[in-house]
């Protein structure tokens, strides 16, 4: 089993549910990311640990500290296929290549062969975010699991 950490909003008490493992991808589809472009298909971004989940989601909130936060395992099958950007051509110019990034990762997304892309951090490139496509037929097969609710950051951080 491979385990991965997403932050994100959650102002529901209620245990995780089908439901909201399906809404994850939503933030996706209303603006640009280093591995997607603005559009119809959704991707979830996670972080290989706890640790570079907080500084992915740090990096992100642009100096806020946002409310109603949760800090959620992802749990995906062992038998689960998962892919790297290597395997997709990831140019060795990557992190001043946004374009070639969010190609990269709108063919994975488009082609639909596996239901995760371990990509490189912006942040720190010799650690590794997951890229999960809620489109993949293994994607309902996630176990999500609340860790903390709510999440607050080290106020040191801002």
């Amino acid at each position: 089993m491979t385990t991965v950490w997403r932050i994100g909003f959650c102002d529901n008490p209620a245990p995780p549910s089908s439901a909201m493992l399906a809404t994850l991808g939503f933030g996706s589809t209303l603006g640009n990311g280093r591995w997607h472009a603005k559009g119809a298909h959704q991707v979830v971004y996670a972080a290989s640990t706890r640790a570079l989940c907080q500084l992915e989601k740090r990096v992100h909130c642009n100096g806020a500290n946002p409310k109603n936060q949760a800090l959620m395992q992802l749990e995906l099958p062992s038998d689960c296929l998962l892919m790297a950007a290597s395997d997709w051509g990831l140019p060795a110019d990557w992190q001043s290549n946004e374009a070639a990034t969010q190609s990269l990762g709108l063919s994975w997304l488009a082609c639909a062969s596996s239901l995760g892309l371990w990509v490189p951090s912006f942040i720190e490139p010799s650690e590794l975010n997951l890229l999960l496509n809620p489109a993949h037929p293994d994607y309902r097969r996630l176990l999500l699991k609340i860790e903390r609710q709510p999440f607050r950051f080290d106020p040191r951080l801002f």
